[in-house]
């Protein structure tokens, strides 16, 4: 903010002289809301400093006495570009006389807050839809022979070591969760048993126990081979949960207790 300051120094009365005085010029502080002016005078000041014409208005008159410095502050409201007033220094306690000053002040304000309008039409925003599908995981499963590295089999013996295993493939990295639940064994004629509930948590630890997961889309667990009485094949079905993994976070398990021999659950057929 730029400040250009004004001043006319006009004669008073003249009066009965008093030994004091203004020394120098005023010092005069154009602020944004208030115009402060200071006098150095020859000796201690006693009097006023006021407003011309506002005397007895409050906040236009300061009354100084005991320093060889007077001044007062003048608040601007409203606030303006351009303030003339006329300050008046008297050193007489009641009259106005020889050695009091009269000073005209002016404050041009080269800047200043102002508001300015104008009018244009605006059409919204064109709005881009954008959409990015993320193929879902595509699962599997498969009794490796003897371990999770071991081959595919479709064929084993009573007793055989062989590893159960799910496992979903995804183009994407960090972003599903799988649990592998409610599996169950069957003879291909209606005997079903469940080998592991609706949380994931095995039923029968000589059947399967307690999957582990290695990975996010991955689970597995060592069993041995075995079969019905008087039947040949096994069928074994599950489900597995794909869901969503929270950044920086691990992917959720199921909290299983110890299963328990002989706790497979046949599965009764709907009527």
């Amino acid at each position: 903010m730029l400040v250009l300051v004004g001043i006319l120094v006009v004669g008073i009365v003249r009066a009965i002289p008093i030994d004091n005085g203004v020394e120098g010029e005023p010092e005069i502080e154009c602020g944004p809301s208030t115009i402060t002016i200071n006098f150095n005078t020859r000796n201690p000041f006693e009097g006023h400093v006021y407003v011309k014409g506002l005397y007895d208005q409050p906040g236009c008159r300061s009354d100084e006495g005991g320093r060889q410095v007077a001044g007062i502050e003048l608040s601007l409201n409203p606030r303006g570009v351009f303030i003339s007033t006329t300050v008046v220094i008297s050193f007489h306690p009641q009259f106005v006389t020889k050695v009091d000053r009269a000073y005209r002040i002016q404050c041009f304000y080269m800047e200043a807050d102002k508001t300015v309008s104008t009018q244009i039409e605006v059409s919204d925003l064109t709005t881009a839809f954008q959409t990015q599908v993320v193929p879902m995981p595509i699962c599997k499963y498969e009794i490796l022979d003897g371990g999770p590295t071991g081959a595919p089999i479709q064929f084993a013996t009573i007793g055989q070591q062989v590893y159960h295993k799910w496992t979903c493939d995804s183009e994407t990295t960090d972003t599903f969760c799988a649990i592998v639940h409610s599996c169950t064994v069957d003879d291909g004629n209606g005997d079903t048993v469940q080998i592991l509930n609706d949380e994931g948590c095995a039923l029968d630890k000589f059947l399967l126990n307690n999957l582990e997961y290695p990975t996010d889309l991955m689970a597995g667990q060592e069993a041995h081979v075995y079969k019905y009485a008087d039947r040949s094949q096994l069928f074994y079905q599950c489900q597995i949960s794909i869901t969503i993994k929270e950044p920086n976070t691990e992917c959720a398990r199921p909290q299983c207790p110890e299963p328990q021999g002989f706790g497979a659950t046949k599965v009764k057929l709907r009527q």
